[in-house]
């Protein structure tokens, strides 16, 4: 059995089980998760490391994300199979020097693969391609509204996700007028950035995650 041979059915293996984790990913980000917390929850669901009692409870309070992650254990089991029954189909034929060699060009290809996707360019293009597939073929809409606490007479803290498609993207707090519906807009994450206590003068972009409390049925107004 040649090298190439050997090699490509678990390179192939593992480039299918990295795609179906990152577009689980997406699918949890848009359900109203961040990105962090996502990416970790696929993970861990995926290789059935399993996640805190606190995580846990966010997952199985949302339809989507629990079929999401039900999927990501069951492929995560197939795949620890597939992987287990393509190394012994592969090693074991040859040499003890030509199965080390297999060894470490598939651990090296896979190195290779991980540094790529790591990139921070790289992994945002990827993200935003499967996002913008999965939305336009309506397999999930994005969830742009994730009520955090709720407090009496309908008060309460909400995470509001700002899209394209938001009227308030690219207008100042002031301009979006949360303080006319008495909104308080406490922080806004941006990427790797976060602002405290934001201005009025402060622009919104997209993909801003803002913290507000206020009315609920008030904050609603703003998800598109």
């Amino acid at each position: 059995m040649t090298i190439v041979a050997a090699i490509i059915p678990v390179i192939i293996i593992v480039v299918i089980f990295f795609f179906i984790v990152r577009v689980a990913t997406v699918v949890l980000k848009l359900t109203g998760i961040d990105a962090q917390t996502a990416r970790f929850q696929a993970i861990s669901a995926f290789t059935g490391t399993g996640f805190t009692t606190k995580e846990a409870e966010t997952i199985l309070e949302d339809k989507i994300r629990r079929k999401t992650i039900v999927v990501l254990m069951i492929l995560g089991k197939v795949g620890i199979v597939s992987v287990i029954t393509t190394l012994f189909l592969s090693f074991g034929k040859d040499n003890l020097s030509a199965d080390l060699y297999k060894a470490v060009v598939i651990l090296a290809i896979i190195f290779i693969l991980h540094k790529i996707t790591s990139l921070k360019g790289f992994s945002i293009a990827l993200n935003k391609f499967i996002e913008k597939r999965i939305v336009a073929r309506g397999i999930i809409k994005q969830k742009v509204l994730e009520e955090l606490f709720h407090l009496p007479k309908g008060y309460g803290l909400a995470q509001l996700t700002i899209t394209r498609r938001s009227k308030e993207n690219g207008r100042s707090l002031a301009e979006a007028g949360f303080s006319g519906k008495d909104i308080l807009v406490l922080s806004i994450a941006r990427k790797d950035k976060m602002i405290s206590f934001p201005h009025a003068g402060d622009i919104i972009k997209e993909g801003d995650r803002l913290l507000c409390y206020g009315l609920i049925e008030n904050i609603k107004l703003y998800a598109p």
